[in-house]
């Protein structure tokens, strides 16, 4: 059976331990509280905070408890997309095939732009023309662009596909990007989403030769990286950063960050992402490889 504001706060209260009347205490009356949890009436957003703060329980572990039961299929179609591997075209395909399903009975903005963003990854993914990709990158970004504020999702979104533009477009998104998630300053999920764009957007910018503009991003993610335990963004940033300090000639420091980079992916048995550590460090050092690594930004483990 899904459950509803009430039965999650119960349930949580009961687990605690607490009574009705500790937890109406300050911000309702028992009656009021009572009704709630029976679902008679809803908090206003202020008191539901308040509850959820005498619960000790955070906004993302409410919804979580509230959601596992209760996603719609749009929301379920939203989660399946950002949990995939963006480098396997199959669970891409069965992905699009469900989103032509759910848009051939209901037109939906952002599902049409996650079905455009399945398009172009599994043509990038497939060996089709990276023009091909682009053209479908394109629809989301020319929806996208006409709006002076994104939302998380929208970022994520514009994210998952960022690489796909030619470096100087998909820069100027990035960097824009970026700007959009000021107001969301100290928020874990935004946070998380900013080293996501900043790591990749270092690659792009070594592309480009633009060493301190990438370093600039670097340095401002790798604090993030510690503070939230992101190890294998860290690894990123410190293997990035080891690049641009041995292109512009420092090879010892460049060295030591490398070498850090592979600490942690050993210590972290993250076998995949050495691999592809690896062919990074090959490609931008002139060892040989044709492509460098490109993180699932979309990603908020």
């Amino acid at each position: 059976m899904a459950k509803d504001f009430g039965d999650v706060f119960k349930e949580i209260r009961i687990d605690r331990g607490y009574s009705q009347k500790y937890v109406a205490e300050g911000i309702m009356g028992q009656s009021a509280y009572s009704k709630v949890e029976r679902n008679e009436i809803e908090p206003t957003f202020r008191k539901w905070l308040l509850i959820l703060e005498k619960l000790n329980v955070s906004v993302e572990e409410f919804q979580y408890i509230l959601n596992k039961q209760n996603l719609t299929e749009k929301e379920k179609l939203i989660n399946e997309f950002f949990s995939l591997n963006y480098n396997h075209p199959d669970n891409l395909e069965l992905l699009k095939d469900e989103l032509v399903a759910y848009l051939t009975v209901d037109e939906d903005y952002l599902l049409r732009d996650i079905f455009y963003a399945c398009e172009s990854l599994i043509a990038l993914n497939t060996n089709q023309s990276v023009e091909k990709a682009q053209s479908f990158a394109k629809k989301i970004w020319e929806r996208l662009e006409k709006f002076d504020k994104w939302y998380l999702l929208d970022i994520r979104l514009i994210n998952t596909i960022l690489f796909i533009f030619p470096i100087d477009v998909a820069v100027n998104i990035g960097e824009r990007a970026t700007k959009q998630l000021i107001p969301y300053n100290n928020l874990k999920e935004a946070d998380i989403l900013l080293i996501n764009i900043e790591v990749n957007l270092s690659v792009l910018l070594i592309d480009e030769q633009k060493y301190l503009e990438a370093l600039s991003y670097l340095e401002n993610v790798i604090p993030l990286c510690k503070k939230y335990q992101k190890y294998n963004q860290l690894a990123i940033a410190y293997s990035r950063k080891g690049i641009i300090l041995q292109k512009t000639g420092k090879i010892d420091e460049g060295s030591e960050h490398i070498a850090k980079a592979y600490s942690i992916l050993n210590a972290i048995e993250d076998t995949k992402l050495i691999d592809d550590l690896d062919k990074e460090l090959s490609y931008y050092l002139d060892m040989g490889f044709k492509r460098p690594l490109q993180l699932e930004i979309s990603r908020q483990d």
